[in-house]
Order: structure tokens, then sequence, then C-alpha cells
């Protein structure tokens, strides 16, 4: 029988990287946030120098967006600064772990509109909580559940199960349902039907179907998901953000559910909801533009890209 070495130091690895990690989530949380944020913020700027994959593809992105109106000089700053707001919230994430309840967050989260929650959550039909990649998102994702409203979401596992089931753990905690990917369609049917919140993403380029919209005004390959579960259940879409203010409080602002276009003509209603979408999405990142994940590939698939996909797909189905 032949040892896998390889397996073997993985094994050990990861419940001891686990058992770390544990560890200085408890040790942070004694100690001051403002020196924990300071901290943060010295590593972000580290990380903006050191990362130089991450980094480039940061000041790239940000260049094919305001490259006609912004200098090297102030893109390279808002690259920079993209990391430090990525570092501040990662601060925040691991020293509030222990946090479970309304009053708990209110210690760092102001809400806005939550009125147009309340009304969508009151109908009983589900609500889809459109969200992005901006400030925390991980606070966006667990604020309905904390805020007393019954929520899932659906995630994709990471790679090592200890790590996944630390992170998961987190979320169900503060109220959150999990759904795994993979032929989960129907169970997101079923959790809106029952009245839950759905949190759902669409800002990121993905291998999931989708079409090609207008994003920070760029053409990008964008997720019909959201689109899909509204005009197949009529659940009514909310957009919700959080967002670093410059106190270093977080806002976790809910706008006026979104108007379902359901002309009876899939295709075009799928296209059209989708673009709705990325243009809410896209409006608040040009309102916070540092507070968004830059070194995300958002353009990397081309219609071209697509097409061969599709084509590919369509000889693998037709040899089996």
């Amino acid at each position: 029988m032949k040892i896998s070495w390889k397996k073997i130091r993985r094994g050990i690895k990861y419940p001891i990287l686990v058992f770390f990690i544990r560890l200085f989530i408890l040790l942070v949380r004694f100690v001051p946030r403002s020196f924990v944020l300071r901290v943060n913020r010295r590593l972000g700027a580290l990380a903006f120098r050191l990362v130089k994959k991450e980094r480039l593809k940061t000041i790239n992105n940000l260049s094919l967006i305001y490259g006609g109106e912004k200098t090297n000089d102030e893109l390279y700053a808002m690259a920079k600064e993209v990391f430090i707001n990525q570092a501040l919230n990662f601060g925040d994430y691991v020293q509030t772990l222990h946090y479970i309840s309304r009053n708990d967050f209110s210690k760092i989260i102001d809400i806005e509109g939550e009125e147009h929650l309340k009304a969508a959550y009151a109908k009983g039909n589900g609500v889809l909580c459109l969200m992005s990649h901006i400030g925390s998102w991980e606070f966006s994702a667990i604020m309905p559940p904390v805020m007393g409203y019954e929520t899932t979401a659906l995630s994709r596992p990471m790679p090592n199960p200890r790590i996944d089931k630390l992170i998961v753990g987190a979320r169900q905690k503060r109220g959150m349902k999990n759904i795994g990917r993979g032929k989960a369609y129907p169970r997101l049917i079923e959790a809106l039907t029952k009245g839950d919140c759905l949190i759902i993403m669409v800002d990121q380029d993905t291998q999931a179907p989708g079409v090609f919209v207008d994003f920070l005004g760029k053409r990008a390959f964008t997720p019909v998901g959201a689109a899909r579960l509204a005009l197949d259940t009529k659940s009514p879409v909310v957009p919700m953000f959080m967002i670093r203010q410059p106190n270093n409080r977080h806002l976790f602002k809910i706008l006026p559910s979104l108007e379902l276009i359901d002309t009876g003509n899939r295709e075009h209603d799928l296209y059209e909801n989708t673009r709705i979408y990325a243009g809410v999405i896209s409006r608040f990142i040009h309102e916070n533009p540092t507070q968004w994940v830059w070194m995300h590939e958002r353009w990397k698939t081309t219609p071209e890209d697509y097409q061969r996909f599709l084509e590919k797909k369509k000889k693998l189905k037709k040899g089996k």
C-alpha cells in the first residue's frame, strides 16, 4: 500500500491552521477595535506593495473604467485604498465573529431603509436580497437574519472542509440557512416560497448561465440567476449594500424593491432584469469605488469566449 505523504501533511497542516485561526479570533476579540483597524490599515498597504499580481489586476481594472478621467497617480492611490478597505473589513469580520444579535452589530453598523425590506418581506413570497461584493459583503449577507428575517444563502464551499465549517458555522449562529452549490435551484425556489430572504450576488464573472450587459460602463458577462428566480417566483428584488463610512462605522443601505420586467418573452426578460440589477450595483460602486473588489477579473469572459464555450458544450451533448 502506497503512502501519500502529501495527504498526511495536509491532514496535519489544516487542523493546526484551524487551531491557530481560532486562537487568533479569540485573542483579537479582546483587542480594541481602533488598534485592530490601525494594524489592518498598515497590513492592507503592505499587501498592496507585496502582492504584485493582485495589485496589477486592481490597477488595470480601475484603469479600464476610470482611465479616461483619472491620472495614473490617482488610479494608483485608488488601488491602494481598495487593498486597505479589504484589510479593514477583514479586521472587523474577525473581531466580531462572536457577535450574534442586532444589538451587538449596532455597535458598528447603522441601518438605513429597513422599511423597504420590511414591506417586501411582509408579502410572504420571499425576498431576493440583491447584494454586491462591496464594503464588508460578509456583513451584508448576515444582516437580514441578524435583523430578524428568515434568510437563506447559496455558497460555494471552501477547499478545506474545516475552514469551510468555521465560516459557515459563523453564518449559521447568526440565523443564516446555507445551501451548497450543485443542483440547488429547487431548494432556492423552496426557500423563497416559504417566505425567506435569499442572499444573491451577481457582480462577478462566473461559469453560471449569463448574459453580457453594461457593468460600470463596460459589457460584462453577468449571471442571470437572480432574474430567473424573480421571474419564476415573482419574489420582490430588494437591493442592499454595506458601505464603510469615514468614521469607520458601516452603513447597511436598503433600497426600494425593483420593478420586475415580465413580458412573457423569457430571453428578453432575463436580459432586461439582469441589465437593471447590474445598473443598480454599478451606480452604487461608482459612488464608493474603492470599496469594491477590483482585483476580481470582472471582464475576463468575452463574447467570443462564451460562444466557444457554448459550441464545445453543444458538441459534448451530441457525443453522448
